[in-house]
């Protein structure tokens, strides 16, 4: 009886020393939208998951093994659904998923072993940048948030959501304060011959450094975003530019203090934009534009209602030589409203707003208006989304 007890034992220790398990969640927001403006293109309704949602929708595959001692393997693959579920590149319901082979497209994804020392993610973790902006944005990255309304041209500018072939450390929380790293190696090779790839495929080498704090009601986080130099363009920035990429930096900071049912937030950038244009020539020759932005938000929840509103700007240079526009800086102003009542813990229906100005005037002669850089858009939206 006593060997039966003891090997029962061993069994329960090995066990509690090497547990693992599988999850799937994630979130599946869809709105209908009605979008308006004199910027060219706005004019149209739609329902789709991209378009006027308060959330990003996203099915996540999380696999933990507890290793014992502390010690935690995780893997994590993020599927993005958006693409499969809407019909922006198909003309038949046959078309509807022809943009990619499989209509998915990915989100996070990378393993990671966290423990006493920290939390070290390998592969394409979500970046020091997305964390520290999100701080300051109770409307995350969705409709009226400002994170991307238009390629990059507002408070995303300077921030990239993740990082292909990255590394993330952070570490533990002491005294309130996490301090992260985050490098993507990147690559500057010349392709000496056409018909021979490159083993490993050029990009901006990228270093992040984030510090957060969080007390109470308060949290801060602030990250610097730095990029190397770069001869040989792939990627995002292929055939794009005739010169050398030079260096870019920009630091971000994201605020929130709550105060009862009340949450306050502030946000602030400043430095070079990730994707170069000179100010003088308006030719893509590698010159890093100086940017700049800020954001106001308020978050009030009452009962089962959400109720946010949020202001952001951001100011840029822009290629006043060439006469493409009538001023030497634009300041781009994004101002959403989003009302949300949450059915359950898991569940909720919202209605969201959005006005999205691009602070540009073309200059005589040019077809900057026709091209859609000028302008302003509207966006009116009704939605439901549930996660899991």
């Amino acid at each position: 009886m006593k060997k039966t007890l003891v090997a029962i034992a061993a069994l329960a220790a090995f066990g509690a020393q090497a547990q693992s398990s599988v999850s799937i969640t994630g979130n599946i927001d869809f709105a209908a939208s009605n979008v308006t403006g004199t910027q060219l293109g706005s004019n149209a309704s739609t329902v789709s998951t991209t378009t006027g949602t308060s959330s990003t929708s996203v099915i996540k595959f999380t696999a933990v093994e507890d290793l014992g001692n502390g010690l935690k393997v995780t893997g994590l693959y993020g599927i993005d659904p958006r693409t499969l579920s809407n019909d922006a590149y198909g003309v038949t319901s046959a078309d509807a998923t022809h943009n990619t082979a499989t209509g998915l497209s990915r989100d996070e994804l990378y393993v990671g072993l966290s423990g006493n020392f920290g939390n070290v993610r390998l592969g394409s973790p979500n970046s020091i940048g997305l964390e520290t902006t999100g701080a300051s944005s109770p409307l995350g990255t969705a409709t009226g948030s400002g994170y991307a309304p238009n390629s990059g041209t507002v408070m995303n500018s300077v921030v990239n959501t993740r990082y292909n072939r990255s590394v993330r450390y952070d570490s533990p929380t002491i005294a309130g304060f996490t301090a992260s790293v985050l490098y993507a190696p990147g690559n500057d090779v010349a392709q000496l011959n056409a018909a021979v790839p490159l083993q490993v495929q050029n990009a901006r080498k990228t270093t992040e450094l984030g510090l957060a704090y969080a007390n109470g009601p308060l949290s801060l986080k602030v990250a610097t975003i730095q990029q190397g130099a770069q001869d040989n363009k792939t990627g995002w920035y292929s055939g794009a530019y005739d010169d050398q990429l030079q260096k870019t930096k920009a630091t971000v900071f994201g605020a929130s203090y709550a105060i009862a049912n009340t949450t306050l937030y502030y946000g602030y950038n400043t430095g070079d934009r990730l994707a170069a244009v000179s100010t003088v020539t308006g030719a893509h020759d590698g010159t890093p534009v100086k940017s700049k932005g800020q954001r106001f938000a308020v978050k009030q929840t009452v009962g089962q209602v959400d109720l946010m509103a949020q202001y952001t700007t951001q100011k840029a240079a822009t290629a006043s030589a060439t006469g493409v526009f009538d001023q030497a800086e634009a300041k781009a102003k994004v101002t959403g409203v989003t009302a949300l009542y949450n059915l359950s813990k898991t569940a909720a229906t919202y209605i969201a707003y959005e006005k999205y100005d691009t602070g540009l005037e073309a200059a005589a002669g040019t077809n900057a208006a026709t091209a859609g850089l000028t302008g302003d858009r509207k966006i009116v939206s009704i939605g439901l989304r549930k996660s899991f």
